[in-house]
């Protein structure tokens, strides 16, 4: 089927074709790999992305409206104010994902919409999947790959809106997407209760691994080492190239959000769970800290290397809950003085629950559902 953009007021603008001589899907690289040597060769080409000092905070609602949300400091102060109201979509909204100028919003409507963050205008919509749109990711700004309900996983090059390629080897639904750093592995994971992990440098599967439930969140660690399988109430965090997991964290709550950070060259994984919290986990499974974020469910983690405003660098964390909320905190005040203790001191009855002060927030008055940070309009 022919990619293809519908403009505003233009007619559906057919892209061309991608060359058939293309040898790589995303990032440049040879095609005859193991999937064993991709898993120890892309741990040490991934790239830190630069800090920002003013950002763009993407969020999708029950109500069908993409808000666009910009933070910046201003007086040593973070300000969160709005930017852009779309009524994007004529279903709910179950995915968003920024990267470079570009941002994408997927919905039950199985429509996945395009905008462009620095004109602050949208660019049109593609319609390559038969499904619900359920995850959407960005490599960088070139590439964006999208997932639904029909079981698909779609590639389109951004410069022309070409779909390069559909990955097809899951029997159900898939629930969620992430990929490595370099661009040149995904994983997903999919109710037919398989994580899938893909060799984006063919387009072919490189392994299929059946789960004991249903996966409902995949994510990598910012250096592309550990990757984590999240399920309802329990994480699977393994090691690449292992088969293996490192660990099992057991949250004991539903886990409706998870993203691995690092925070003075220590991987931890935080959960935004149903019980309004965001519990914080070492990579070997301790529980960390439970801090009180929210008064409803979380919804949604992103991150962001940002900087304050006399230039000290700031990783920050945006999450937002089902009653409106959008917050945005310091990774080091959610990890706190966990962050310094050793997992093999720290045992579950030793958490206790605490409150942490966001840097801001802002009520969007609706109810969010997903949510992504764009810290680069370039």
């Amino acid at each position: 089927m022919a990619g293809n953009i519908k403009r505003k007021r233009s007619k559906v603008v057919h892209a061309t074709p991608a060359a058939p001589t293309e040898s790589a899907v995303i990032a440049e690289g040879t095609t005859d790999m193991g999937a064993a040597k991709i898993q120890t060769d892309t741990v040490a080409t991934t790239t830190t992305p630069q800090a920002a000092d003013s950002f763009i905070i993407a969020a999708g609602t029950y109500e069908r409206i993409l808000y666009g949300i910009e933070a910046q400091f201003v007086d040593q102060q973070l300000t969160l104010n709005p930017r852009f109201i779309f009524p994007a979509h004529i279903g709910c909204i179950k995915a968003v994902s920024a990267g470079g100028r570009y941002l994408a919003s997927g919905s039950t409507d199985e429509i996945i919409k395009v905008y462009d963050l620095k004109k602050r205008v949208e660019l049109g919509s593609l319609h390559e999947h038969k499904g619900s749109i359920t995850a959407l990711q960005f490599h960088g700004g070139s590439h964006l790959l999208s997932a639904s309900e029909d079981g698909a996983i779609c590639i389109f090059r951004t410069k022309d809106w070409e779909p390069l390629k559909v990955l097809k080897g899951h029997k159900g639904p898939i629930n969620s997407i992430a990929v490595h750093p370099t661009g040149k592995l995904a994983l997903s994971v999919s109710r037919d209760r398989t994580v899938i992990l893909w060799n984006l440098l063919t387009g072919q599967r490189a392994s299929r691994t059946k789960t004991p439930q249903i996966g409902e969140l995949v994510a990598w660690s910012p250096s592309g080492s550990l990757y984590a399988v999240a399920y309802e109430t329990e994480v699977q965090v393994y090691s690449v190239g292992q088969a293996d997991a490192r660990s099992t964290i057991f949250a004991r709550q539903r886990i409706l959000s998870i993203l691995i950070v690092t925070h003075k060259g220590t991987d931890y994984v935080l959960c935004g769970c149903q019980d309004k919290r965001i519990h914080v986990y070492s990579t070997t499974g301790t529980e960390l800290a439970a801090v009180q974020c929210h008064e409803n469910r979380i919804k949604g983690l992103s991150s962001v290397d940002a900087v304050s405003s006399d230039g000290t660098p700031c990783p920050m964390v945006v999450s937002i809950s089902s009653d409106g909320h959008i917050r945005v905190w310091k990774l080091a005040d959610l990890i706190g003085p966990s962050g310094d203790t050793t997992a093999s001191n720290v045992s579950a009855k030793d958490v206790s629950i605490t409150h942490a002060k966001p840097l801001a927030e802002y009520n969007a008055g609706v109810r969010l559902t997903c949510v992504t940070v764009s810290s680069s309009t370039s």
